[in-house]
């Protein structure tokens, strides 16, 4: 029997968690059926995670990997983490032992047997309790070590998978909206030169570059937790009831919404029609320190001027671990990419623009800006 690749059995973990796409997860399901040895890693699979408390049958727990290692880890830390409450546990163990062997020689002697003493053994239930946690953390640590070499890598493809999927629904969002609106991108656009940065504004006045988006979750288009990539963690889908979101003008907060979106004005509103152009795409990195805060803006009416520096024209965005980002096109297709530059701009700044004050307008409908 031909040993497993490595494409195979990461077909196996894709069918087993339900990770990856609808594609994978077939072929990891056929593999299993046609294949002896695939077979037996599965079984492998089921005998060794069967009793972790993970849930199988939701579709691919984000930190299923995470938990599994922190109970492991708080399992085999025991004795070193909380040496006095087990040395407490274990005087417990030996004190019941004790009253129960003391009552059998004092005072109940073993019928049948006048005279013998019941002997005095060692206790090991509760040592063998911890030895077999010990020995369970290492073995899981030892099969994730082996046998799963890219447990954090697959995470990371489901999390590209997921964001990918959001974007296309997003994609498909924007399509329907404009063939209900005469070809129109959104309701909602800002005068060029208007502060881009206000994301939770509710005032009258377009002051943010997120309002556009917001009118397909405002209108029914798609559904608010589409705006949150699983690899930006602390964002929070946007869970209001209809009467709540039909009162808003805006996502409510920078935390409902982890996407980036082509700076929408009177300047630029017919890019969006133009094939390959990109539309969306993952958090800008430039801007990760805008304030998420709707209250922040009673009490701060500026954006804090940011200065281009190296690092910042060569950061990718940290929902994928700055190794890259996933880019949605004015036609409906999605793209990963592990660069900023597409058709030769860069897609989180504006040309000749080195200092940001939240007000920028894209230079001409080539320069595509995704703005948070």
């Amino acid at each position: 029997m031909n040993r497993l690749s490595h494409q195979e059995q990461e077909l196996i973990l894709d069918f087993y968690f339900r990770c990856g796409q609808d594609e994978d997860i077939e072929r990891g399901r056929d593999l299993i059926a046609l294949n002896p040895g695939a077979a037996k890693l599965y079984a492998k699979l089921e005998e060794t995670l069967a009793d972790l408390d993970h849930v199988k049958y939701e579709p691919c727990p984000d930190n299923l990997v995470d938990l599994t290692i922190a109970r492991l880890k708080l399992a085999a830390s025991a004795t070193t983490e909380n040496p006095s409450r087990l040395h407490e546990l274990i005087q417990q163990e030996q004190q019941t032992y004790t009253s129960k062997t003391v009552s059998a020689t004092t005072g109940n002697e073993p019928a049948g047997q006048p005279g013998k003493k019941a002997e005095t053994k060692p206790v090991y239930k509760f040592h063998h309790r911890i030895g077999e946690l010990l020995a369970t953390a290492a073995a899981i640590l030892l099969i994730l070590g082996i046998l799963f070499p890219s447990a954090g890598a697959m995470r990371q493809h489901y999390y590209r998978v997921a964001c990918a999927d959001n974007l296309r629904q997003i994609g498909q969002g924007f399509s329907t909206f404009a063939n209900d609106h005469n070809d129109q991108l959104s309701e909602t656009a800002m005068q060029a030169g208007s502060p881009w940065w206000k994301i939770g504004y509710q005032g009258p006045e377009s002051h943010s570059n997120t309002r556009y988006p917001f009118q397909l979750v405002k209108h029914g288009y798609v559904k608010g937790r589409v705006f949150i990539c699983r690899g930006n963690a602390g964002c929070e889908p946007l869970q209001y009831d209809p009467s709540k979101i039909n009162s808003l003008l805006d996502f409510p907060s920078r935390n409902n919404i982890s996407y980036s979106f082509m700076l929408f004005c009177d300047k630029n509103a017919n890019a969006a029609h133009r094939g390959r152009k990109v539309i969306a795409g993952d958090l800008n990195p430039v801007f990760r320190e805008i304030p998420s805060e709707q209250s922040i803006y009673a009490k701060l009416n500026e954006f804090e001027k940011i200065l281009l520096n190296q690092q910042l024209r060569q950061m990718l965005s940290s929902s994928h671990s700055d190794k890259g980002q996933n880019i949605l096109h004015c036609d409906g297709s999605v793209e990963w990419i592990q660069v900023r530059i597409v058709n030769d701009d860069d897609i989180y700044t504006i040309q000749g623009v080195d200092a940001y004050i939240g007000k920028e307008t894209p230079t001409d409908i080539n320069d595509i800006f995704l703005a948070p």
